[in-house]
C-alpha cells in the first residue's frame, strides 16, 4: 500500500511539473514565449496572458486577491498598445482608455462604479493628463467642471456649471495654480464676483455683486503684482 501511495505521489509530482513547464517560459535568449502567470502570496491569480518574443499577445487579465476581475488589456500586433478596461467589484467598467508603453495615451474616460454614469474625460499624452480633463454631474450627465492640462498640471482656462448646465465660475492656472483673472456668476448669469489670482492667492481688489449688479462688497488683498 505504501509503494502504491509513494507512486500515486510521484505521479502526481510529475504532473504538476509538466503542468507548471507549460507557463512562464523563456527561449534561448532569455524573451518570454507563451502563456504566464503571476500569483498573490495567497495563491490567488494575479495575472495571465500570452507572450511572443517577449512582447504581450492578445488579451491579458488582472484579478484582485479575491479572484475578481480587476482589469484587462487587450494588445495591438505591436505588443505596445494596448486597450484597458478597468472593472469595480460590481464587474462595472469604471475606466477605459489606452495604455502605449504601459503610460496612458489619448482619451480615457470614468465612470461611477455604482450607476455607470460617466464622470471624468480627459486627454493624456505620455502617461499625463494633457489637453482637456472634464468632469461631470454624476445625476445627469451635464458638464460640470473642465480645466486645460499641460504636462499632468493645470495650464489655462477652467469653468465651472451648475447642474443645468450654466457656467458659474470661470479662471485661469498657470503651472497648476489659480493665476489671472478669476469670475464667478449668479445661476441667472449675472456677474456674483471678480478679482485676479497671483500664483494661486487673490491679489487686488476683489468685487462682489448682486444680481442688479450693483456693488455690495469690496476687498483689497496681498502686495503681489498683477500681470
Amino acid at each position: 500500500m505504501k509503494r502504491y501511495a509513494l507512486l500515486f505521489a510521484s505521479l502526481l509530482l510529475a504532473f504538476a511539473t509538466a503542468f507548471a513547464q507549460d507557463f512562464n517560459r523563456t527561449d534561448g535568449k532569455g524573451r518570454r514565449q507563451g502563456p504566464w502567470r503571476d500569483y498573490y502570496s495567497n495563491g490567488q491569480l494575479r495575472y495571465e496572458g500570452q507572450f511572443k518574443n517577449d512582447k504581450c499577445k492578445g488579451v491579458f487579465k488582472y484579478y484582485d486577491e479575491q479572484g475578481n476581475l480587476k482589469a484587462t488589456n487587450e494588445f495591438d500586433k505591436s505588443g505596445e498598445k494596448a486597450l484597458n478596461k478597468t472593472y469595480a467589484a460590481n464587474g462595472r467598467i469604471i475606466a477605459t482608455g489606452y495604455y502605449v508603453n504601459q503610460k496612458k495615451e489619448g482619451v480615457w474616460k470614468y465612470y461611477d462604479a455604482a450607476s455607470g454614469q460617466l464622470r471624468l474625460v480627459e486627454d493624456n499624452e505620455n502617461g499625463k493628463v494633457h489637453g482637456w480633463s472634464r468632469l461631470y454631474n454624476p445625476n445627469n450627465g451635464v458638464l460640470a467642471e473642465e480645466t486645460q492640462y499641460v504636462n499632468g498640471l493645470p495650464e489655462g482656462p477652467c469653468h465651472k456649471f451648475s447642474d443645468t448646465g450654466v457656467l458659474l465660475m470661470e479662471c485661469q492656472y498657470h503651472k497648476g495654480l489659480l493665476d489671472g483673472p478669476c469670475k464667478s456668476y449668479y445661476p441667472s448669469t449675472a456677474l456674483k464676483e471678480e478679482g485676479q489670482y497671483v500664483k494661486g492667492e487673490k491679489v487686488g481688489t476683489w468685487k462682489t455683486y448682486n444680481e442688479d449688479g450693483d456693488v455690495i462688497a469690496e476687498e483689497t488683498f496681498g502686495e503681489q503684482e498683477i500681470r
